[in-house]
């Protein structure tokens, strides 16, 4: 059943990211304000595939913890809905389950009482075999198809979620909602939805807000917004007493990571902005109207990530103008000599890859690279991946030798032509992971990938 109706609906984005951090004072004036919902992503892909596969988080759990301790008591102090979407980060079961235990030990701890709903979205591989088999994928750019076989050597794969989980759960009397990987602004258009308000301000105005700060000045640090929804727009103000929403903010956040400006794709549809229009309304607000919803098939994306094998870095700078001159070769020879050292361990070459990025010399853009002025000194990060943690320290320790012992032209010492920062030198970082599943699945049910339980504290 619909909620009832309300004629104005107020929304909190408390952070960009749980864990960035928001300041108290604009906590406090937005609930003093009046809210009906309060929400905040809890992740991203940003960071890369390593977070997802390993199941941990890229904030501090410490940095979560302060968060969720606010907005919890906010939420449980003024009786209003908390959603944590993308829970944990990555928003598989290891980081919703992660979140859930801050969740637990803040409630005992502040003697908090409520009723929650956790939403899983990491899928299994038998579910993932068959809608490949029904033909219900599809790659989300220039990529393979998705296969069974690549399901199987993937580590974990999540869905992204759209607004009917997270309303389920408000439905069934759920306060605090701990979504896994989930649309980010499904997090903020799933509540009013609910209560009748306009599908394309709904959405559009969660897709503004899902980053919260970001559409406020100063932008001096992670803060939060509000969001105003009415029956034919939106307003988009700042939670802080003493910051502004910005008309140019406002619209830029419009075309934030999505290729078209005008149509913006979410699981159930697409967000119409080709008639949006802005407008601010007095030195801190913007008003937006126009903004359309168009229903779709419903797809929602999939991101799944597979095990590379083991890494460990070496970080060295050098400042030697003749070694700069001939740094390829330098390093080609290096890789070789590095190649008959590991031979002798018994290391097979398909069993590591090894990297030289030289920062300060097109590391960031490679063969893309415009600027062809050199540096007087370059960065080295020696980067290897092995099968297991024995073969890529071993492998790493031979190339920082052949780094720092193997000759050059126009060379006039015997070592030293490298300056190493830490000591030890050689760092272990863990498994290394790459995307290996990045594509839509078309599904009849929004609820059926994304099972929710129930709890009460």
């Amino acid at each position: 059943m619909p909620a009832p109706r309300k004629d104005s609906y107020r929304i909190l984005a408390a952070s960009g990211q749980l864990g960035y951090g928001f300041e108290e004072i604009s906590l406090e004036s937005a609930l003093a304000s009046g809210v009906d919902f309060i929400g905040c992503d809890g992740g991203s892909m940003d960071p890369g595939p390593y977070y997802l596969g390993a199941g941990e988080p890229f904030v501090s759990r410490l940095a979560m913890r302060r968060d969720l301790k606010l907005l919890l008591n906010a939420a449980v102090e003024h009786g209003v809905p908390l959603v944590i979407g993308s829970a944990g980060g990555g928003g598989g079961a290891p980081h919703v389950a992660q979140v859930m235990d801050l969740v637990r030990a803040i409630a005992a701890e502040d003697g908090l009482h409520f009723s929650g709903a956790v939403i899983e979205s990491e899928q299994s591989s038998d579910s993932l075999v068959r809608a490949i088999d029904q033909g219900r994928t599809e790659p989300l750019g220039p990529i393979e198809p998705l296969t069974a076989q690549t399901v199987g050597a993937s580590s974990r794969v999540v869905a992204m979620m759209g607004v009917e989980p997270i309303q389920a759960a408000l439905q069934s009397g759920a306060q605090v909602v701990i979504a896994g990987r989930c649309s980010d602004a499904a997090i903020f258009a799933a509540a009013p939805l609910l209560h009748g308000c306009d599908p394309g301000l709904c959405w559009h105005l969660a897709k503004i807000i899902e980053c919260a700060g970001q559409v406020v000045e100063p932008r001096t640090g992670q803060d939060s917004v509000l969001g105003v929804i009415e029956d034919d727009a939106f307003f988009v103000l700042p939670a802080h007493p003493d910051k502004a929403c910005t008309l140019r903010r406002v619209a830029a956040h419009t075309l934030y990571e999505t290729p078209d400006p005008f149509r913006i794709r979410e699981p159930g549809g697409m967000i119409d902005t080709s008639a949006a229009h802005f407008e601010a309304v007095d030195a801190r607000t913007v008003k937006v109207s126009g903004s359309r919803f168009e229903s779709m098939p419903y797809t929602v994306k999939l991101e799944g990530v597979q095990r590379l094998g083991y890494r460990a870095v070496f970080l060295a700078g050098v400042r030697d103008p003749t070694l700069i001159a001939g740094i390829d070769q330098f390093c080609a020879d290096c890789h070789e000599r590095t190649a008959r050292q590991a031979a002798t361990l018994g290391i097979q070459p398909e069993s590591y890859q090894l990297n030289f990025r030289l920062y300060g010399r097109n590391a960031v853009m490679g063969e893309r690279e415009p600027e062809a002025t050199a540096g007087h000194e370059l960065g080295i990060v020696a980067d290897v991946i092995g099968d297991d943690e024995d073969i890529a320290r071993a492998v790493l320790a031979k190339a920082r030798y052949s780094l720092l012992h193997t000759d050059f032209e126009g060379r006039k010492c015997i070592a030293g032509n490298l300056g190493i920062p830490f000591s030890p030198s050689d760092i272990s970082v863990g498994w290394a992971y790459r995307f290996s599943v990045w594509h839509t699945m078309a599904i009849d049910d929004p609820l059926a990938p994304f099972p929710i339980s129930y709890f009460d504290l």
